[in-house]
């Protein structure tokens, strides 16, 4: 099972960004752009990409917009690094997370 707080946290964003409670800053919407970038070949979102795309936005995504969007990011890496983590559902969530987000700046 993953860790709760990384479902949580995953499903709790794309909610808020549904529903308009949270918008994504610009860094956040290019990370998110990157992210479907590198995941392009093969649809998968892996903890390096997650990991790359965190190290583009630095320290500025983390402090902007209270840094939802990395802390959920980042919250995915364990996830990733350990299959028997990994319960159906949270990684095609995740994957429209990164979707919605990068959408959102267009």
């Amino acid at each position: 099972m993953p860790p709760p707080h990384a479902r949580g946290s995953v499903e709790g964003l794309l909610a808020d960004l549904r529903t308009g409670t949270w918008r994504p800053t610009p860094l956040e919407v290019r990370v998110a752009g990157l992210l479907l970038t590198s995941v392009a070949g093969d649809g998968l979102l892996t903890s390096r990409r997650i990991r790359a795309a965190l190290w583009e936005g630095a320290v500025t995504m983390v402090h902007d917009n209270e840094g939802r969007f990395a802390r959920t990011l980042a919250g995915l890496v364990p996830v990733l690094d350990d299959p028997r983590l990994t319960a159906p559902g949270i990684l095609d969530t995740a994957g429209e997370l990164v979707a919605a987000v990068a959408a959102a700046g267009g």
